[in-house]
């Protein structure tokens, strides 16, 4: 069995398209905001790159460990939000380099 379907046989298909079309998003509204900010940096990539493994590793280690022991499932379902909520901060915080308004509430929660 190789990665990509051993990952397929712990992730349900309909979440990893969820996950791969809010990566890119994040990823082309990233692009065009540091291009128009003028703000490009490869490095950038790179680390979100790694901000967005780290997050998808994390789930799948929760993913493996529900896919054996059912007492897991609870924290899978937060696990799959949390990285959901993560990616979406990310979005908002690209969005707001094109004057999105964002609620003080939520400020504290976008990195840009």
């Amino acid at each position: 069995m190789d990665i990509m379907q051993f990952i397929l046989s712990v992730i349900d298909k309909g979440q990893l398209q969820v996950l791969a079309y809010m990566i890119a998003a994040n990823l082309i509204l990233g692009l065009v905001a540091a291009l128009k900010d003028g703000g490009f940096e490869l490095a950038r990539i790179k680390d979100f790159w790694r901000r967005v493994g780290v997050v998808f590793g994390s789930y799948l280690v929760v993913a493996i460990a529900a896919k054996g022991l059912a007492d897991f499932e609870a924290l899978r379902t937060v696990a799959w939000y949390a990285l959901i909520a993560f990616m979406a901060t990310q979005i908002v915080g690209n969005l707001k380099s094109f004057g999105l308004p964002i609620p003080d509430g939520l400020q504290k929660w976008i990195e840009r």
